[in-house]
Order: structure tokens, then C-alpha cells, then sequence
């Protein structure tokens, strides 16, 4: 039976260890080989529903909380995290899945194509950064036309180069970044200064 007293220290999904771990983490469970996934609390208190972190053959198992260990080099994502490649040119974003270790820490991570379909790749934990819809929705995306130049205005969401922006035109060599002044200018501060690069890439850069 349980008491008005022990509802009150207990809800079915509330941490059953004051918030010390969370779900996604990767542990050590003593007296278990391999390491762990923590899937939720419960049922219970001071019990967590684990798996065997592994792609495949996971096995699940109920553990006492005094049983987890912390992992000296666990990985900083975890399933269901929101993540980008640590590149600021990178666009695309992923959902995570099942964090393993093969050698490194790496994550099964899956997105959708404009076809609709389902995307599945692993990729290097330490390649990737965890970022949010707000900033994913937030990020501007500009084509940009003028007569036979067709490029794009990108502003980078993650690395030191967030906020900035990269102009891109199909008529540059290499990745398509417009050369001024003898180099490559990949970012741009602003989008008033993107916006004036291509300006002078369309009407002078490209006939110099």
C-alpha cells in the first residue's frame, strides 16, 4: 500500500534520484557488463529502466540507482537531441538516436528528405553540436538571382562563425565563394554587408 506520504515523494515519471541523472544518459551498471542507456525512471522509486548501449540485440533491464556510474568520457548528446555538424556551413540538422561506442563515441542520427523519406547515418559524437529549432527557424536562407548569376545568402548556426553569413554564387570555382580584393570572402558580419558583396559581385566582381 501506498501512502499520502510516499505519492508524494514519487511520480510515475519524475527522476527517482533527485535529478542526478537523466534520460539518454550513457552509464556503467555495476555488476553488468558493457555500458548503459537510461530510458526512464521507474517503475518505482530509486529504480531506473535501462538498455544495453548498442545498435543492435539491446537488451533492457530494471537497476537500482545506486547501481549507475558515471562514465569519465560520456558523450555531451544524447537520444533525441536536435544536431548539426560542427562546420558552420552546415544547414541541415539531425535527430538523434541510439549513442553507442565503436571505437568512438557515435550516433545513429536520421533526418528527412524533401521526398519524404527517412534518413539514417552515424556519425562522430565530437563532430556534433546540439542546437535548437528556434535557432534552426531563426537561421536566414536567401536565394539570390541576378541575370545569369544564381547564388545564396546562409547564415551559420553553429561555431564561432554563428550569426555570421556566407555568400555563394554557381559561377565561382571551387565551393562558390566570391573572390574580392584577391581573396575568398566566406562571411560576412552581417546580412547588409552579405547583401552589398553580392551587389558588387553581380555588377563589378564578375566583370573585373
Amino acid at each position: 500500500m501506498v501512502t499520502s506520504t510516499q505519492s508524494a515523494l514519487w511520480a510515475p515519471n519524475a527522476p527517482p534520484d533527485g535529478g542526478m541523472f537523466n534520460a539518454g544518459e550513457i552509464v556503467e551498471v555495476e555488476g553488468r557488463p558493457g555500458e548503459w542507456e537510461l530510458m526512464k525512471p521507474g517503475p518505482g522509486p530509486g529504480v531506473w529502466t535501462v538498455e544495453s548501449a548498442r545498435l543492435e540485440d539491446r537488451v533492457s533491464a530494471k537497476v537500482s540507482v545506486s547501481a549507475l556510474q558515471r562514465l569519465a568520457d560520456a558523450p555531451h548528446i544524447r537520444r533525441g537531441d536536435l544536431v548539426m555538424q560542427r562546420y558552420p556551413e552546415q544547414e541541415r540538422a539531425a535527430v538523434v538516436g541510439a549513442v553507442v561506442r565503436l571505437g568512438q563515441w557515435v550516433a545513429l542520427k536520421s533526418y528527412t528528405l524533401r521526398d519524404g523519406g527517412v534518413c539514417r547515418a552515424l556519425d562522430s559524437v565530437d563532430r556534433l553540436e546540439v542546437v535548437t529549432a528556434e535557432q534552426l527557424a531563426a537561421a536566414i536562407r536567401l536565394d539570390v538571382v541576378h541575370g545569369t548569376h544564381v547564388g545564396r545568402i546562409v547564415q551559420a548556426v553553429v561555431t564561432a562563425r554563428a550569426g555570421q553569413f556566407r555568400v555563394v554564387c554557381r559561377c565561382a570555382p571551387g565551393a562558390g565563394e566570391i573572390c574580392h580584393n584577391g581573396r575568398k570572402v566566406t562571411w560576412c558580419p552581417s546580412l547588409d554587408s552579405a547583401h552589398q558583396l553580392w551587389d558588387w559581385h553581380v555588377n563589378v566582381g564578375s566583370a573585373a
